[in-house]
């Protein structure tokens, strides 16, 4: 192999390697936005949400406000992430009725994944109205979660609201 031939194969394998680093560097840059500012990966601890989710599950949370009735939410709580269903969104009426059964504004809400249902811990007075940009949340394992029903937690404002869990890891 003569000397021209080994400059050019240097050069060539230097400017692979300059394309190699951009190429990470650009990658690096679209992993941290992705992660900063469209979801957001967060372990699910605690029983409230079974049969949905169980205890050091891995979820990741789309970022967004736009969450609905029925939705797994993220919001935050005394400076943690807690996950719970959205049953009810503001200036609307609600009851839970001692068999658990849900009602929002007169009408029975069918529910699928829960087959827990239960008044569980609850010391506010029925019906509820929520207020508007607020959300009543609650676990599907209705006989011990901690959620709207309690006044300590109470409905959860908008600005509060992560986002809604799209899958698990």
């Amino acid at each position: 192999m003569n000397a021209v031939s080994k400059k050019n194969k240097y050069r060539e394998y230097k400017r692979t390697m300059a394309a190699l680093l951009v190429v990470i560097m650009v990658s690096a840059v679209i992993f941290i936005n992705l992660f900063t500012h469209v979801v957001t990966i967060v372990r699910y601890y605690g029983d409230a949400m079974e049969p949905s989710l169980s205890d050091g599950q891995v979820l990741v949370v789309l970022q967004t406000d736009n969450v609905k009735q029925g939705d797994m939410a993220a919001f935050y709580y005394n400076n943690q992430v807690i996950i719970r269903r959205i049953i009810c969104e503001g200036d609307n009426q609600i009851t839970v009725e001692k068999d658990g059964m849900v009602v929002i504004n007169g009408e029975p809400f069918v529910e699928s994944y829960t087959s827990n249902m239960s008044l569980g811990q609850c010391n506010i007075d029925f019906p509820y109205y929520i207020t508007p940009g607020h959300f009543f949340v609650m676990g599907d394992n209705r006989t011990i979660s901690m959620d709207s029903r309690l006044k300590e937690i109470g409905t959860v404002p908008q600005e509060r609201i992560i986002g809604k869990v799209i899958f698990d890891i």
